[in-house]
């Protein structure tokens, strides 16, 4: 259910409902997942009497919840100022001179490479650094195994220190 129809049929319910009606809403919602609301619904309830002013202020909160938490005014003029600026670039772009614009665009794309290449060495770098920790840890579980194994029969002595060979 949407939250519209919701909130009609709570306020329909508030005015000429009964308490019936509210519990079969309740029920309902909790078919739809709306949980929350439907035990807000049913709290309107009380032995058999149904609270219309506890119902229309669940019909409040829930318009309430409803309402957009984006303010799209804010949202529409930074879109505007983003419009403008991508505006005069491409103004700019098309009067700067085609050669002006080659040695631009080759000198991004040396950039790019640089940074591709930077980005390259240091995940080299990163991966070194892991594999060396790798071993040495490999390295320190070998030497813990190695001393607790007997080196004539390879068993690990039992608790008195005594092995099988």
């Amino acid at each position: 259910m949407k939250a519209a129809s919701i909130i009609e049929e709570i306020e329909l319910i508030a005015e000429i409902g009964e308490a019936e009606d509210a519990l079969d809403l309740s029920k309902r919602l909790i078919g739809d997942e709306q949980t929350a609301w439907a035990i807000d619904v049913r709290r309107a309830v009380t032995r058999d009497v149904l609270d219309r002013n506890v119902l229309r202020a669940v019909a409040g909160r829930i318009a309430e919840a409803m309402k957009p938490t984006v303010d799209w005014g804010l949202f529409a003029d930074r879109l505007v100022d983003m419009e403008a600026g991508l505006r005069a670039f491409l103004a700019a772009d098309a009067a700067m001179p085609r050669a002006e614009r080659r040695e631009r665009s080759a000198q991004q794309w040396v950039a790019q490479q640089r940074f591709e290449e930077r980005v390259s060495d240091c995940n080299a770098q990163v991966e070194f650094v892991n594999r060396e920790r790798g071993r040495a840890h490999n390295k320190a579980q070998a030497a813990a195994v190695r001393a607790k194994t007997c080196a004539k029969c390879f068993q690990v002595p039992a608790a008195n220190g005594e092995c099988g060979c």
